[in-house]
């Protein structure tokens, strides 16, 4: 088996994120690492959307990242730290789009490693040097400079290497033009000596080329991060060390003046612990700055230094206002603060500033002494206006694929988020489309365009609406109004529009072309006696019209320069065959006018005919396609590409050729029964068409690759570009008897999510499938409910029984109530996904925390039972007791009635319905319930894993005989029962320690596919011996019997395996799209959905290895990651092709492009298209 590994969506979680000008430009960017891709986005002020500008795939593990900008410079530099045990420093290629390593320096071994650094890096403030940090001993700082030709360049590592040594967090000190200096915490120690932590300052003497331990001091054993404040003339300098519950400058200089200052906590709090802050952000304004510092609970706080000259006086820190808690804080010189947060509630958030926070609330400072801690009272958002947010589904704890509303794809069904603000998301392929009006029309509509008087003008005058037998013309503005005097004749259906040079318009009806001259003069062409107009083609300076059942014929016109109309060439267009359909090639930069015209004919062709003048109505092309075409396309997507939409569903896509116009590379995609109806429109400034039937799609560019991504919108009929001061670039489009406008935020998208909240942390989901509605459990560790937060601030008498309603802030916003370790809040939730309404929500009390979920079939009833433990301890595992609590479905599935609790001796890690039973997993045992009146009754018990048993998996084939078992660390046994002596035997297990997070079982009964915790996928096979060994004897008596003292006798066959760098929590397989084969779909716990294609075909295996082989000789990633030593980061990798490495060719530049495709002995549109029908045949 070989399988092609495929990214569908990238991971959704930010680690971290760095600010600055990284394309040399005046607008500031921001630059987020997501795993293993690195992406380039730019905010934008005027209309205060997030704009993914570029996203690539480093093919390693970002660990870091600092903004870096030489003195004197312009452009920002990106240092790189990640697990290729190497420094990088990089460049973002404005012309290429594409991140680029200036420098590359190797350090240490790859992986991550303790002592090799990467972990931090940090960059001296003026741009002179970096340092590269890692977790214990290791240090090295790079001089940065210029050389003769002004490129960068790093002098030789000077190591700062101290031995038992634990770093915990690097910045880099603002000294001004002194020798630059790198504060790091750490903790010492060694030999036995108490380890003890302190605040070191690094200088790198540049005189004479080393590094050395300037200053050090002891501090808080609970430090955890450093924030740098501005020196020289910005600034007193050093820095602000915070600790749990409170935050403290310290200087080299100062000496023995600390300043600390306690951070406040939110009033009626039942945690005593205190706050860690998690992230901040230094603003500097002209002659002040500002410090914008976030603790783990999501409270903001503005913290100002007060100083005089280089001596800090006084620090305040003063409650700003409450978000999401977030990895990083952007603040932007345009009053924008950009925050990605690390819970899929909320998404990575683009705020605006409404004010500084200076007004209101009380500011704590070193001037007072604090007895206590001080509190405020948390409040709405007040200084700080959501005003767009990219939704993110890290981290997905489980997922499941269903099609429960019926659509032609499935939808992605996953609990994602922790705390309060985690939900269930329903996930579907297509673009997110926002509706922004709807208007009624006097009738059914049949096309509908947008035409502007003045080539100058920015926005779209004319909505122009065409009926059966009328024409509707509506101004565009404030209202939308009909127009009465426009020229366009209103008493004849439209077939075509245009604006023409020199202001005019030109409307084609199936009696005239009409030219409506700008002073209000009309000129008016018309078909010979008994004909009609078919269809039309029309741009600035020319017309095609084809005439109706006249065997092909059609007539060509061009604007007179002198006269300023439209006349008939000499020379008329003959086909042959009927034609049905008509576009013009976009207008090339230096010409006047288009030089092909597309025609599409009844016998089932596409012609490409010439207009220039050398050759005017030369036919050139010729392409035979499954059905008569119904519409057609040309539009410049890199190159001039010719879209074709059948009437049978099918959209065809073919390159034309820039001269001689030869058609090549064509491309076929299904979208729908209806016929294809094609229009053209602008997103993000560059062409794109529209694509109707049975549901809309959009074939677009994105990073130099064309998408055809289908609208999460209803059906249209006829669409078209539209612009207006409220909608930059939107569609307006008619479906049935009304006039929409659209907007699509995201074009970048692949997936578009509905969120339905829950409360707590979701841990695993079942579905009723006649109700259609879901079971879920939730469980918070450390944390209470608003109810139980209530009724323990009333036992302890802060409030009294009346307030505790308003006690508790709404925690959607602020989060769940802290308590001690130890404390459980849980509850089972029955949820209808189609309203997001939950019907029953259950809370379970006496510190219960549900653990497992199962559906469960007794007696033909359908059962939920949900595996609780009360008092459970993570470390070491254990409970005060444990019990299975069994429902039924009661209300036609939308409510659960409890029948009874069954007490048990320990964790009951999961459950899995089993030859009309229940199996229940407790540590390493097995043990099997039937049901009984007041509780289940135990049938038998059998020990068969080592340590704890996480997950089980039925035999699709034979599931009342076999099940796989996944260990918490001894990998995947396959597990035989025997009904005649109730004992459950291990019959293969694995060689490798492998800890399964998630795992599947194939149809076939012998293969299962498994995620790990460091990021592997498996798949692994039964022995071909010990299948045949089980069909004989299917209760693995004799299997048992050979059973040597350690493990089994029969290992797993490993079959493939692979890095994929992320952690699969969810495998399945399912068919992705109509009519297409199954294929292994997994979500990972940062968010991204990947695929994993079987190879059917051996001649395609056999190319896309050999590309493989060539992309990774050939090309080598921004990182320095080699590709190959990446996949087989913990083990080698086997029988898996990278698709993602295979994609990274649509990206490259033309000569590296041409060296692979010789490398591989095929051309580039072979290649293209290869890739192309992988993605389109098998996903999205």
């Amino acid at each position: 088996m070989f399988l092609y590994n495929l990214t569908l969506q990238a991971p959704t979680a930010v680690s971290t994120a760095i600010l600055g000008h990284f394309s040399g430009g005046k607008h500031q960017e921001v630059v987020v690492a997501r795993q293993q891709f690195l992406e380039l986005w730019r905010p934008d002020t005027a209309t205060g959307k997030l704009v993914v500008e570029h996203s690539e795939n480093l093919f390693c593990r970002v660990r870091s990242l600092a903004a870096f900008r030489l003195t004197g410079g312009s452009k920002d530099y990106i240092v790189l730290g990640s697990d290729a045990g190497a420094l990088s420093l990089l460049e973002f290629d404005t012309r290429g789009k594409r991140f680029v390593a200036v420098q590359y320096h190797e350090f240490g071994r790859t992986g991550l490693r303790r002592q090799i650094p990467g972990q931090y890096v940090a960059a001296d403030p003026r741009g002179r040097a970096v340092m590269v940090a890692g977790v214990e001993r290791t240090k090295i700082v790079y001089v940065v400079t210029r050389d003769a030709a002004a490129n960068v360049m790093i002098q030789s590592p000077l190591e700062a290497n101290k031995a038992h040594s634990v770093c915990f967090d690097v910045v880099g000190v603002d000294v001004g033009y002194e020798n630059p200096v790198f504060a790091a915490i750490e903790t010492v120690g060694g030999d036995g000596a108490q380890t003890t932590k302190q605040l070191v300052y690094y200088e790198l003497d540049l005189g004479l080329n080393h590094v050395v331990r300037k200053w050090s001091v002891g501090i808080s054993d609970t430090a955890n991060k450093l924030i740098a404040l501005p020196g020289s003339s910005d600034g007193p300098s050093g820095v602000l060390v915070c600790s749990e519950g409170f935050i403290e400058y310290r200087h080299s200089t100062g000496g023995a003046n600390v300043h600390r200052v306690p951070v406040p906590r939110r009033t009626g709090q039942i945690d005593t612990r205190g706050l860690m802050i998690v992230a901040s952000a230094v603003h500097r304004m002209k002659n002040a700055f500002f410090i914008l510092a976030q603790a783990e609970t999501g409270d903001l706080y503005k913290i100002a230094v007060q100083y005089t000259a280089d001596e800090v006086t006084r620090i305040g820190i003063k409650y700003f206002d409450t978000i999401a808690p977030t990895s990083s804080l952007c603040i932007l010189r345009a009053g924008f603060l950009f925050a990605t947060t690390m819970e899929s509630g909320s998404g990575h958030q683009l705020f605006q500033f409404e004010n500084l926070g200076d007004e209101g609330g009380e500011c704590f400072s070193t001037d007072t002494e604090h007895d206590s801690v001080p509190e405020f009272s948390a409040h709405e958002l007040s200084s700080l206006a959501l005003v767009d947010e990219i939704e993110s589904l890290s981290p997905v704890i489980r997922s499941q694929v269903h099609n429960l509303a019926d659509e032609e794809a499935p939808q992605i069904y996953a609990l994602c988020g922790r705390g309060a603000r985690s939900a269930l998301r329903i996930v579907r392929h297509g673009l997110e489309v926002s509706e922004m009006a709807v208007s009624e029309l006097p009738g059914t509509p049949r096309a509908v365009w947008t035409v502007r008087r003045r080539e100058s003008d920015s926005c779209d005058e004319y909505i122009v609406v065409s009926f059966v037998d009328a024409t509707l013309v509506l101004s565009v503005g404030e209202e939308v109004e009909e127009v009465k005097d426009s020229g366009l004749l209103a008493t004849a259906p439209t077939l075509a529009l245009h604006r023409v040079d020199g202001g005019g318009l030109v409307q084609i009806t199936p009696r005239a072309v009409r030219h409506v001259m700008a002073d209000g003069r009309v000129s008016e062409w018309q078909p010979p006696q008994g004909r009609e107009i078919a269809c039309a083609a029309v741009n600035a300076r020319q017309a095609v019209v084809a005439l109706a059942r006249s065997g092909g014929h059609a007539i060509y016109f061009e604007l007179h320069d002198q006269l300023g109309v439209l006349r008939e060439h000499e020379q008329a267009l003959h086909v042959g065959s009927d034609i049905t359909s008509l576009a013009l090639a976009p207008v090339d930069a230096g010409r006047v006018g288009a030089a092909f015209v597309a025609v599409g004919c009844e016998d089932q062709t596409v012609r490409v005919f010439a207009l220039d003048a050398a050759r005017c109505l030369e036919p050139l092309s010729v392409q035979a396609v499954a059905d008569s075409p119904h519409s057609v396309a040309m539009v410049q997507q890199g190159v001039l590409t010719l879209y074709a939409g059948l009437r049978n569903g099918l959209l065809v896509r073919a390159n034309v050729d820039a001269v001689s116009g030869e058609l090549s590379a064509p491309r076929t995609r299904f979208l729908g029964a209806r016929p294809v109806q094609l229009c053209v429109a602008t997103v993000r400034g560059t062409p794109a068409v529209v694509a109707l039937a049975t549901a809309p799609w959009l074939c677009h560019v994105v990073q130099g690759r064309v998408r055809v991504t289908p609208l999460s919108y209803d059906a249209l009929d006829y669409a078209a570009g539209f612009t207006s001061d409220q909608c930059a670039e939107g569609l307006v489009c008619i479906a049935s008897n009304t006039l929409r406008i659209l907007s699509i935020d995201r074009p970048d998208a692949i997936f578009n999510h509905a969120a339905i909240p829950l409360s707590l942390t979701p841990r695993d989901f079942v579905l009723n499938a006649t109700s259609r509605h879901f079971a879920v459990i939730e469980t918070e560790h450390a944390h209470l409910t608003s109810a139980q937060a209530a009724r323990e601030l009333v036992a302890r008498g802060d409030i009294n029984e009346s307030e505790a309603e308003t006690a508790i802030l709404p925690p959607e916003q602020f989060g769940l109530v802290r308590s001690e370790r130890g404390r459980w809040a849980s509850l089972i939730r029955v949820l209808d996904p189609f309203t997001g309404d939950s019907t029953q929500i259950i809370e379970l009390e006496d510190n219960f925390a549900a653990v497992s979920l199962a559906q469960v079939e007794f007696g033909g009833e359908t059962f939920v039972v949900v595996g609780c433990a009360r008092g459970m301890t993570l470390s070491p595992r254990g409970c005060q007791a444990g019990a299975i609590s069994t429902y039924r479905w009661a209300e036609e599935g939308t409510r659960l009635e409890l029948v009874h609790a069954t007490p048990v001796d320990d964790i009951p890690q999961c459950l899995l319905p089993f030859n009309g039973l229940l199996l229940v997993s407790l540590g390493g045992t097995l043990r099997l319930y039937d049901m009984g009146i007041r509780q289940l009754l135990k049938k038998t018990q059998s020990s068969v894993s080592p340590h704890v048993i996480t997950m089980m998996r039925p035999h699709p084939q034979l599931p009342n005989q076999r099940l796989f078992i996944a260990d918490v660390q001894e990998s995947i046994q396959l597990v035989a029962y025997s009904p005649d002596t109730h004992v459950f035997r291990t019959v293969v297990d694995d060689t490798l320690p492998r800890y399964i997070t998630s795992m599947h079982v194939l149809d076939d009964g012998d293969t299962v596919v498994a995620g790990d915790k460091f990021g592997n996928l498996a798949v692994l096979r039964v022995p071909e011996r010990a299948a045949k060994l089980l069909d004989s004897d299917p209760t693995g008596a004799r299997l048992a019997f050979e059973k040597p003292k350690f493990g089994t006798t029969h290992k797993w066959d490993l079959v493939a395996e692979s890095h994929i760098g992320d952690i699969a929590t969810s495998l399945t397989t399912c068919a992705l799209a109509p009519a297409s084969r199954q294929v292994i779909l997994y979500t990972t716990l940062m968010g991204s959905l990947q695929v994993c294609v079987p190879f059917v075909s051996k001649s395609d295996m056999d190319f896309f290895r050999t590309l493989e082989l060539a992309m990774r000789k050939l090309w080598t990633p921004a990182s320095g990651r080699n590709h190959l030593a990446y996949r087989s980061a913990i083990s080698p990798v086997r029988s898996f092709v990278d698709g993602d490495l295979c994609e990274v060719f649509f990206t490259l530049d033309y000569d590296m492009r041409e060296a692979i495709s010789d490398e591989v002995d095929r051309t580039q549109s072979d290649i293209f298209k290869k890739l192309e029908d992988m993605r389109s045949m098998f996903a999205f």
